[in-house]
């Protein structure tokens, strides 16, 4: 019987010890819930996942993402933005002020010296599965990116026009967990981008989110300049009872561009009463009314 009984504990104790390693599906998904745009878990390749101790793991992933180039004044592609999710672009000059904390490298388009005509990514990238390496290595020319040559690999080039393309690629990137109070609850505590030097996910999020704060209020400040003038011109402020209907209003007469949602991609709100309006951002929380709230009122100068 005592036999049994130590057989037993010692189970136990196997399975308590195992229940607190990371798994690779705990991994992905605190990898997925990282960012606000909430990146697929289908895009999300566990490499490997390695212990030091107890209380710290290191998963290496495999990502899928997609970047958007666009064409320069210069008639040069240049990467513009990098969608981290399925449905939200991040501003590329964001990502690499975060990556290089605050102080990224110039980003520098390539120039085609030797073809008259401006090269487009059709040009550079065809889908070729054998060749992704020189694939990559072209994609890093046109952009001078910065990024490490081997955390990064095209694959496919999914839309182009004159002016804009989105190439698909995978990037390489390390994810540091530390495991928190409760025994089977870990946490993203830094992330790194192939070889470079971790970065903690505190510095990294207050940066983009610094970044998207500074896109938001330059949005607003523009979308209010296109009411003074519509309010210039007409002598009232446009009757619309949501930004989708001041766009509609607004757009091309007023502004060329539409400005319907924030940095984070949420929804504005427009609200006029009398000789007075007001747009409202939820800022990074994505809630109303809350200290991060970012909004430009007539009657008051604008919170930066």
């Amino acid at each position: 019987m005592r036999r049994l009984v130590a057989i037993a504990v010692i189970l136990l104790a196997v399975n308590a010890f195992a229940a607190t390693k990371l798994s690779r599906d705990l991994a992905r998904k605190r990898i997925s819930e990282l960012v606000d745009s909430k990146l697929v878990p289908d895009a999300i390749e566990i490499r490997r996942i390695t212990t030091s101790n107890d209380t710290e793991a290191v998963a290496e992933t495999t990502i899928t993402l997609a970047f958007q180039f666009r064409r320069n004044e210069g008639g040069n592609w240049v990467v513009d933005a990098v969608r981290l999710g399925d449905r939200d672009w991040l501003d590329m000059t964001e990502l690499l002020r975060a990556i290089y904390h605050g102080n990224p490298p110039p980003v520098v388009a390539s120039l085609n010296t030797s073809n008259p005509r401006p090269v487009s990514p059709l040009d550079r990238f065809h889908v070729n599965s054998s060749d992704f390496d020189k694939q990559r290595r072209m994609m890093l020319d046109i952009t001078s990116s910065p990024l490490v040559p081997d955390a990064i690999e095209v694959r496919r080039v999914i839309s182009d026009n004159d002016v804009r393309a989105i190439v698909e690629c995978t990037v390489s990137m390390g994810f540091r967990f530390l495991k928190s109070a409760r025994p089977t609850e870990w946490r993203i505590e830094a992330a790194r981008l192939g070889d470079r030097e971790w970065i903690p996910t505190v510095d990294l999020f207050a940066t983009l989110n610094e970044g998207r704060r500074g896109a938001t209020v330059a949005m607003l400040k523009r979308l209010a300049a296109a009411i003074e003038n519509y309010r210039a011109k007409n002598g009232t402020l446009p009757a619309a009872k949501d930004v989708q209907e001041l766009n509609d209003i607004l757009h091309p007469v007023y502004t060329s561009e539409l400005i319907r949602v924030d940095g984070w991609g949420q929804t504005l709100e427009y609200n006029a009463s009398g000789a007075t309006f007001r747009i409202v951002s939820k800022g990074g929380d994505g809630r109303w009314g809350t200290p991060d709230d970012i909004f430009f009122d007539s009657s008051a100068t604008p919170r930066p």
